[in-house]
């Protein structure tokens, strides 16, 4: 979405990636944005792997970068930071630091104490970035410290207009929904409630769980859903159609594992387009999200808990009023703070900061 902001304010983009995965072309190019996919491959969730892997990929991305025309350096995320940086450095030009979440945290779990010696260089290269833009407040001011300029809040919202309008009914249709109707669109990784999505509700109980998206899970969830008629997984889509799957929706699910200091202070990509299409959300008690829809009376908040999932789900399939007032309010929410419209606005600031407003 930033890149397609970026694009239509007449701005180049040439994008760099670590190709992980082999599923995709090297080169391609997606409304204007032209892609790169550097190698090597990798696994997910493989953090050893990931640690010898990726200097190789950085060292790629900098070969590269030599043969390149540019203005500003992005790096989206800290994976992309240090080479981005040395780019910069090598070029004279200014690093934006994009971060969609604290990675030292992200990555905790499985890298133990090596997560701190990750924030500390995070850290590092956070106060030396000449602009950063992040997703929420929380982690902007973990990464405000000992800088000067403060982070911009860009969130990871989609522009809605791509959904608004569209037949419910018809991409109900489309994708044999039935019955009332809670997603999970996202990422297929642990602690999001994925693994316990198979086999929550009873055909008598007319609930489908429709669930998108890819990872580590997406076997075990695609087994599931071939013997769970309540379950509908219908694999990787894109961004826009992530939304329209949003709007068909009768529940949103983000429910996060609370334990994961990453996941306390993000703010999923997935509630952001709910709002934006007045669905509700279901989601979990600890996270720094879950209070801002719990005042805002804009989705149920819950523990994280099989159970108390099933039993949320149930009561509000029976509560179909007390959820169309919930989406009303977290439509009045997105707009107060988390509109594509602000983030456009603050991404482009940053842009201009650095390249002045031409």
């Amino acid at each position: 979405m930033e890149a397609r902001a970026l694009v239509g304010a007449g701005i180049g983009v040439q994008l760099l990636a670590w190709g992980r995965e082999p599923d995709y072309p090297r080169k391609s190019e997606d409304e204007g944005v032209k892609v790169e996919r550097l190698g090597p491959l990798c696994p997910t969730r493989a953090p050893m792997k990931v640690l010898s892997r990726l200097p190789r990929f950085w060292w790629r991305a900098l070969i590269e970068s030599r043969r390149m025309r540019f203005d500003v350096v992005h790096a989206h995320d800290f994976d992309t930071l240090p080479v981005g940086m040395v780019i910069a450095r090598l070029s004279g030009k200014p690093v934006i630091y994009d971060a969609h979440e604290l990675y030292s945290k992200m990555i905790e779990a499985e890298a133990g104490p090596l997560s701190r010696m990750v924030w500390t260089w995070e850290r590092r290269c956070a106060r030396r970035a000449d602009e950063i833009v992040t997703v929420s407040d929380t982690i902007a001011r973990e990464l405000d410290r000992g800088r000067k300029r403060k982070a911009r809040l860009v969130t990871t919202s989609q522009d809605p207009s791509a959904a608004l309008g569209e037949d419910v009914q018809k991409i109900r249709e489309d994708y044999g929904l039935t019955g009332f109707v809670v997603s999970y669109l996202g990422a297929l990784e642990p602690g999001r409630m994925v693994e316990e999505l198979g086999s929550f509700f009873k055909p008598g109980e007319k609930v489908t769980v429709l669930v998108a998206g890819g990872g580590t899970l997406e076997p075990e969830v695609a087994k599931a859903s071939l013997h769970d008629s309540s379950l509908k997984f219908v694999g990787r889509v894109g961004a826009d159609e992530a939304l329209r799957l949003t709007l068909a929706s009768d529940l949103v699910s983000a429910m996060m594992d609370p334990s994961n200091p990453n996941n306390v202070v993000g703010t999923p990509g997935k509630i952001i387009n709910a709002l934006a299409l007045g669905r509700p959300v279901i989601t979990s008690e600890g996270l720094r999200i879950a209070r801002k829809i719990k005042e805002a009376g804009a989705g149920l908040v819950i523990p994280y808990d099989r159970e108390a999932f099933r039993q949320a789900v149930l009561k509000a399939a029976a509560s179909p009023r007390d959820l169309a007032d919930m989406g009303r309010r977290g439509r009045a929410l997105y707009e107060k703070e988390f509109s594509w419209e602000r983030s456009r606005e603050e991404l482009l600031k940053a842009y201009q900061a650095l390249v002045g407003p031409s």
